[in-house]
C-alpha cells in the first residue's frame, strides 16, 4: 500500500472534492431530466408490454372458443353430409326400384305385344290357308262341274286332291 500513497484519489484535495461534487451534481441534472423520460418509456414500454400479454390471453382464450366452435361445427357438418349421403341412397334405391319396375312392366308389354303379333300372325296364315282352300275348292268345284258335264269326275277329283297336295307342301 505504500506505492498507493502517492494517488492523489486518495488523499482527496479541497479542489479535487470540489470539482468532483459539481461534476457529479451537473450529471445528476442532466440525468434526472432525462432519466423522468426514460423512466417514464420504460413504464409505458412495460404497461404495453402487460397490455400487450393480456390481448394475447385474451386471443388465446377466443381462439380456443373458435377452435371448440370450429369442431361442433364440424361435427354438424359431419352429420349433415351423413344424412344427405344416406338422403341420396335413399333416393338411389327408390330409383333403381322404380327403374326395374318399369323395366319389368315394358318387358311385360313387350311380351305381350310380341305374344299378340304371334296370335295376330297365326290367324293371319290360318285365314291366308282358309283362303286358299276357299280358292282351291272353288276351282276344284268348277272343274268338277265341267268335268260332271263332260263325265269321270270321280278321277278328276283324286287328281286334283293329289295336286292340292303337292301344292301345299311347297308352300
Amino acid at each position: 500500500m505504500i506505492f498507493l500513497a502517492g494517488f492523489p484519489v486518495l488523499n482527496p484535495s479541497f479542489g479535487l472534492f470540489f470539482w468532483t461534487t459539481i461534476i457529479f451534481l451537473l450529471v445528476w441534472l442532466f440525468l434526472s431530466r432525462f432519466f423522468k423520460t426514460i423512466a417514464q418509456a420504460l413504464e409505458d414500454r412495460e404497461n404495453f408490454i402487460e397490455g400487450s400479454l393480456s390481448k394475447a390471453k385474451e386471443a388465446d382464450a377466443a381462439l380456443k372458443g373458435l377452435e371448440d366452435e370450429k369442431k361442433a361445427m364440424m361435427k354438424v357438418a359431419e352429420q349433415k353430409s351423413l344424412e344427405i349421403i344416406r338422403e341420396a341412397e335413399a333416393i338411389k334405391k327408390t330409383k333403381i326400384a322404380q327403374g326395374e319396375a318399369l323395366g319389368k312392366e315394358r318387358e311385360k308389354n313387350i311380351l305381350e305385344a310380341a305374344e299378340q303379333d304371334k296370335l295376330n300372325r297365326l290367324k293371319e296364315m290360318e285365314i291366308n290357308i282358309q283362303n286358299q282352300i276357299g280358292k282351291s275348292s272353288i276351282e276344284i268345284a268348277k272343274k268338277l262341274l265341267q268335268r260332271e258335264l263332260e263325265g269321270n269326275h270321280e278321277a278328276y277329283v283324286k287328281a286334283q286332291i293329289t295336286e292340292l297336295k303337292g301344292q301345299e307342301l311347297v308352300a
